[in-house]
């Protein structure tokens, strides 16, 4: 019986060996478990179905974008990444103005540049205004009538205009030259003409992208009237919510240009006489307009000339009544330089006036600082009548200091000034300009004076000044 058990296990051992090699694929090759692997790989074949040629097609060749779905979604992110590519490392001293005036002034293909400030970091968005206006600005009618029958916007000449950005300033770069730099910067209305150079043909505008935003909205009210095909309805709402993306409004209403000017319009861009005209009715004509354009070359001009009797009193009064604009549009320095040639105690007088007139310091701190260049003694009355006033106080002294000696005798006559704060400001000048006439003036003084501490200033100031002529004669 325990024979008959041992086989009968024996056999369900071997059965059960046989079960499990043929269960697990003991012999199945690589072949087959690729087979297995893919439902749809023919039998005996030991690569995967080859598909269709139309699903290979679709696949290797995308599916087209309409024109205007491309040109939207890539050329504003073109011209992003093209504006805010790093620039170059550049050699040292290079500047802003540098590196412009190498396309401005380029032999091959000159042109004007126009460096925008307070666009920082919104140039994309800036960019397209700016580039319309300026086409809608310097190129001719027919020029803009032909280009609106162009399909892109950006049609034109190919070269008309370049940009590029350098330490966070987006500079244009116009072509061809204008005749009249001068007159292409007063067409840019989208912003404030703050300096022309006129030797690196360089133009520096400070705008606002709000300004930019609203200036594109009245040009597309403004298309959308002139254009017949577009029916513009006359009810306010519908300009109002034209309106409505731009949340602030332009500070300064520009005036709408107009096609031709007249001569007493255009005359402070005249750089030199017209044909038949004297130097000296061209130089006070550009001074008394409103313009700061050609007012240094003018007053430059009247500086190196020789004043004679016949026109000192013309141009000393013209030079005095202007003093108001010089000083509005920042142009005291040529101004005075004039005056100083050019010079009358009427005139001189005038500044007196101006800087009783003037509310901020710093502007009279300038206009006390140039004084000095016209040398007379009523220069020196219009710098004492300033010591009483405690903001131009010590400018005013400093400026009657540079004077000299010339302002020695108005500075005498603070000595009997009721007021001792006066008198001690006299002494104090009188220290660097005083001669031997201030001495003895200085020696009347003392006999009547009432004040211990100013006597005591007159007694230091003589000793000074005798000190000064003896190391002199020596």
């Amino acid at each position: 019986m325990l024979v008959l058990i041992r086989k009968l296990n024996s056999v369900a051992f071997l059965i059960t060996i046989t079960l499990i090699l043929t269960g697990c694929g003991g012999s199945d090759n690589s072949s087959q478990r690729r087979a297995n692997s893919n439902p749809f790989a023919p039998v005996g074949n030991n690569s995967a179905p080859s598909r269709s040629r139309s699903t290979q097609m679709s696949k290797a060749t995308p599916k087209k974008r309409p024109a205007t779905e491309q040109s939207t979604a890539a050329s504003p992110v073109a011209a992003k990444e093209k504006l805010q590519q790093k620039p170059e490392p550049m050699a040292p001293g290079t500047n802003i103005i540098s590196e412009t005036r190498k396309r401005t002034l380029d032999s091959k293909n000159p042109g004007v540049a126009i460096i925008v400030q307070g666009v920082s970091g919104n140039e994309v968005m800036a960019l397209p205004i700016l580039k319309q206006n300026l086409r809608s600005s310097t190129l001719k009618p027919s020029t803009i009538e032909l280009q609106k029958q162009e399909p892109s916007a950006e049609s034109g000449s190919k070269d008309d205009f370049e940009h590029f950005v350098f330490g966070k300033q987006l500079v244009l770069v116009v072509r061809p030259i204008p005749a009249d730099l001068f007159a292409f910067a007063q067409k840019l209305k989208w912003g404030k003409v703050k300096e022309i150079d006129l030797q690196n043909r360089i133009i520096t505008v400070d705008t606002q992208l709000q300004e930019l935003n609203a200036l594109a909205v009245r040009n597309q009210a403004k298309s959308m009237q002139a254009d017949p095909s577009v029916k513009v309805s006359a009810n306010a709402n519908s300009m109002k919510s034209i309106e409505e993306p731009v949340p602030v409004k332009p500070t300064v209403k520009q005036p709408d240009p107009k096609p031709e000017k007249s001569d007493k319009e255009m005359n402070d861009r005249d750089l030199k006489p017209r044909p038949g005209e004297e130097t000296i009715d061209w130089a006070l004509r550009v001074i008394a307009g409103t313009s700061s354009f050609a007012h240094d070359t003018a007053c430059k001009e009247l500086a190196s000339m020789k004043p004679d009797s016949d026109h000192l009193q013309r141009v000393s009064s013209v030079l005095a009544e202007t003093l108001p604009l010089a000083k509005e549009g920042f142009r005291m320095k040529e101004h005075v330089n004039a005056m100083a040639v050019w010079q009358t105690d009427e005139a001189t007088r005038a500044f007196a006036t101006l800087l009783a007139n003037e509310k901020l310091i710093l502007v009279r701190k300038e206009i006390i600082g140039l004084l000095p260049t016209i040398h007379s003694e009523t220069t020196a009355d219009v710098l004492i009548g300033r010591l009483s006033n405690r903001a131009d106080l010590k400018d005013a002294r400093r400026a009657l200091k540079i004077m000299g000696p010339i302002a020695e005798k108005p500075v005498l006559e603070l000595l009997s000034h009721p007021d001792s704060s006066m008198r001690i400001e006299a002494c104090k000048i009188l220290q660097a300009i005083g001669t031997q006439e201030a001495i003895e003036a200085l020696k009347k003084q003392t006999e009547t004076e009432e004040s211990d501490v100013v006597k005591k200033l007159i007694s230091e100031t003589q000793t000074d000044i005798e000190k000064k002529i003896t190391s002199q004669e020596n």
